[in-house]
């Protein structure tokens, strides 16, 4: 009743699908809490080919989480419940750190790095405190800042435009590159983009995964990556889970591919897999 407004009555009954997504997110919580006091979150990666620099990495750090039962449960499952309840800047914390924590421990991990992406949330995005954490914890480390993306959301920045700019500038400033995820999605991609300082745009999955057969969709990936060549940027083009896909993509001229096409994601510490697309 309090989400739809206040001031009116929700009647339960029993195949109610909004109570049940509302338990099923308190139970995601609590699942969440359990994670982050007994270190029972993974970093996993995903490979992104490189049409003109296949010899280096180039990877998305990704996260998956630990059950009570010591199943692997994908982001797709609990991250709503934490984004819905106001957790994305405790997990946003935990991956960077442990990211960091990684290529300290795995220094020749950093060495064969040519580009890592991690993604941040629209609420870390807007907080100061987060960003001065960043700060601190990149501030004596320019070679990994170097090698470094920061992935923010089209409609994360869209609704906070001017923090946006300024939490890219502190960034940049350290040597960190920055990616505009899920690129094409909004209604005004291409009103606010040349405004945003970022060095990659990443295209729209749903998009990149049909744009082999169906003329529409390739020709707003076309279109997307025109423009970001103009503007000196790079392209990554996700959800490529067929040869036929990647075959179009390159033809187009897109920068990196990501993809079941290429490579499923896998545990941080399973880096070098990267090398194994042709």
């Amino acid at each position: 009743a309090k989400d739809k407004g206040r001031n009116q009555i929700h009647l339960y009954v029993e195949d109610d699908n909004e109570s049940h997504r509302r338990h099923t997110e308190m139970h995601w919580v609590a699942q969440i809490n359990h994670a982050l006091e007994n270190d029972l979150l993974v970093l996993y990666q995903q490979c992104l080919h490189s049409f003109s620099d296949a010899d280096k990495e180039h990877y998305e750090i990704l996260l998956r989480l630990l059950d009570t039962q010591g199943q692997v449960v994908n982001p797709g499952a609990f991250l709503p419940a934490a984004e819905r309840y106001g957790m994305m800047l405790s997990i946003d914390r935990w991956v960077i750190t442990n990211t960091v924590k990684f290529f300290e421990e795995h220094p020749h991990k950093l060495e064969m790095l040519e580009l890592c992406s991690v993604n941040l949330s629209a609420q870390s995005l807007v907080n100061k405190e987060f960003l001065g954490f960043l700060e601190r914890l990149l501030n004596d480390k320019p070679e990994l800042c170097h090698k470094l993306c920061f992935e923010i959301t089209e409609t994360a920045v869209v609704s906070n435009l001017t923090q946006a700019n300024h939490f890219i500038q502190k960034l940049k400033s350290l040597g960190c590159k920055m990616a505009l995820d899920d690129f094409g999605s909004g209604m005004a991609s291409f009103g606010y983009l040349k405004d945003l300082d970022v060095d990659i745009l990443k295209i729209d999955g749903s998009f990149v995964r049909n744009c082999a057969q169906d003329p529409i969709d390739l020709a707003i990936v076309e279109s997307i990556h025109g423009i970001a060549q103009v503007m000196k940027m790079k392209t990554v083009a996700e959800w490529a889970e067929h040869q036929e896909t990647v075959d179009v993509l390159q033809k187009i001229g897109v920068d990196y591919v990501q993809g079941y096409a290429i490579a499923k994601p896998v545990p941080l510490v399973e880096l070098g897999a990267c090398r194994t697309y042709h």
